[in-house]
């Protein structure tokens, strides 16, 4: 009955172990790390392609299931802006979803098993509903993870857009032509951010269209609902110089005054979150100062 327990846990360590793997993968070389950072993409589609480079078991994985399905069924809106705003395929993705529900499901036979070696009687349902519950907890941490490296580089976007937006001011003011202002400005600064921002200029001269709706289109894919507003903002303004600063200006204000009250809140709570443990630590140091006396009181008595 030994391999009762030696198979579904090898098979689950195995799994959990492809799991990790994938979610975080070894760093890259540094040669393919700089090379990426002199790659300038001009264009490309709603999700990132997967390099054929990339053959761990997730990615692998996400290929066939990807070739199988349609990527509006594996993935929503939000997931897709979610993707695209950490440049992350859509095949990585799916990939670590299902090994994480693969790994979930296999423990409903790994509490079988061991239930078994060790002669436990279990109803048969128990197996069954821990298997669904750990399929539906790998189906949810992929999704989670996503949800806060998502946020996390949107947040990293808005105060690159409040920087952009400083340099843009500028160069409005120093009577620069609006487009010509908007292609200095994205040359200004480097990252992923910015990266966007010159590629939103460049599409948009290259098609003929105008600079504020290639930024709205960026600001739909990634959910940055400053962005779009900006482009609001500067499609209405139209042409007028001194009415697009206005109108930067003051949506410059707003983003500065937001962040500054979005880092207050975050140290508000970090300061909150400290309170607890000073306190136990405090009411320890408590104990271990009176502890002493009460021990000689107890014993005197």
């Amino acid at each position: 009955m030994i391999w009762l327990l030696l198979a579904p846990a090898l098979v689950f360590g195995g799994g959990l172990w492809l799991l990790i793997s994938s979610v975080w993968p070894a760093p890259s070389s540094l040669g393919s790390a700089i090379s990426r950072l002199h790659t300038v993409t001009v264009d490309r589609a709603e999700f990132v392609p997967l390099g054929g480079e990339d053959r761990s078991t997730a990615a692998r994985l996400g290929r066939w299931i990807v070739g199988k399905v349609k990527s509006t069924t594996l993935s929503d809106e939000r997931t897709a802006a979610d993707l695209a705003v950490l440049q992350r395929p859509l095949e990585l993705y799916v990939g670590a979803t299902a090994l994480a529900v693969i790994v979930g499901a296999l423990a409903g036979p790994t509490v079988w098993a061991v239930a078994e070696a060790t002669g436990t009687k279990l109803p048969f349902a128990m197996p069954v509903w821990v298997m669904l519950a750990g399929a539906a907890a790998g189906w949810l941490l992929p999704r989670v993870m996503l949800r806060g490296d998502a946020d996390r580089a949107r947040s990293d976007f808005r105060h690159a857009l409040g920087a952009y937006l400083d340099i843009l001011v500028l160069l409005l003011a120093a009577q620069e032509g609006t487009e010509g202002a908007m292609e200095t400005a994205a040359e200004a600064g480097q990252g992923p951010a910015f990266a966007e921002l010159r590629r939103a200029v460049l599409v948009a001269r290259l098609a003929g269209n105008a600079v504020w709706d290639s930024l709205d289109d960026l600001g739909r894919r990634f959910r940055v609902d400053e962005l779009r507003e900006i482009a609001s903002a500067g499609s209405l303004a139209g042409e007028s110089g001194a009415a697009v600063r206005k109108s930067l200006t003051a949506k410059a204000r707003a983003m500065r005054q937001a962040g500054l009250a979005e880092a207050e809140a975050a140290a508000r709570r970090n300061s909150q979150a400290m309170f607890a443990p000073l306190a136990l630590m405090g009411l320890g140091f408590i104990v271990f100062l009176i502890y002493p006396l009460v021990t000689n009181l107890s014993f005197g008595g």
